[in-house]
């Protein structure tokens, strides 16, 4: 287990953990600060914590079958850009098919899942076993996918897998599908935002657009937001880091 020893009591800390209350927390100077992901759902409406619970009553296992399929297809790119062979298992292929033409795009890597760059290395973990930015400021942290140049357009981007595309406009009224791809785009902008305003905290760098990579067995999306945007959604994102500290009752960390 990646661990810290605390100055105080002399015992080790992990880098990351997961609470009694199911968040995930970095451990950023000492303190134990939430995941960006985990302010996302903790502070989504009742009615779609409702409707998260429902669908997972109805679909047994098809979360945790996601996330494996996330997983892999991180890894692959994780592995491609290090020019290596993205060994992406054959049922996952599908959605591995188109993300390498985005990932080409890019002109110079920062970050892939980790810092690339020897300045950047004060966000590694003691034991290098984890990488993170975090906001002392707001009081959140996570880990950024990639981090890169196209053109010397400074570009954080993430991966994403789904079973249908994403949209970044509102739907047409009864429109279940294109609201459910609309939903995910707005969190991921939220997410990336969020990981945007960090870096800058943590590093001065100061990424121009986001790009939001999204994959389905069909089709690949590229999605940009520019900085307009960008501001816009970290301004939501940082409303809601406001209201889970305020509603934070997890006492295991």
């Amino acid at each position: 287990m990646s661990t810290t020893t605390d100055p105080v009591d002399d015992q080790p800390k992990p880098y990351r953990i997961q609470t009694a209350a199911g968040y995930r927390r970095y451990l950023c100077g000492g303190q134990y600060l939430p995941s960006v992901t985990t302010v996302l759902s903790a502070t989504e409406s009742e009615k779609s914590k409702a409707g998260l619970r429902t669908w997972q009553q109805n679909n047994p296992g098809k979360l945790e079958e996601a996330s494996t399929r996330g997983s892999a297809i991180h890894l692959g790119c994780e592995n491609y850009i290090r020019g290596l062979d993205p060994g992406v298992p054959s049922e996952y292929q599908g959605f591995w098919n188109g993300m390498d033409q985005y990932l080409d795009w890019f002109d110079t890597i920062h970050w892939s899942e980790r810092p690339l760059r020897p300045d950047w290395y004060h966000l590694r973990s003691d034991d290098k076993e984890f990488s993170f930015v975090w906001s002392s400021e707001h009081g959140y942290a996570g880990c950024p996918d990639l981090i890169g140049e196209i053109g010397g357009v400074r570009v954080i981007a993430d991966f994403k897998t789904s079973n249908a595309p994403y949209r970044n406009s509102f739907p047409d009224r009864g429109d279940r599908m294109g609201f459910g791809g609309f939903r995910k785009f707005q969190k991921c902008a939220q997410q990336m935002s969020a990981y945007r305003y960090a870096l800058k905290e943590r590093t001065g760098f100061l990424c121009d657009v986001a790009l939001i990579i999204v994959s389905t067995e069909e089709i690949t999306q590229g999605i940009f937001l520019d900085s307009d945007q960008l501001s816009l959604y970290e301004s939501r994102f940082l409303k809601r880091v406001k209201q889970f500290h305020e509603l934070d009752t997890d006492e295991s960390a």
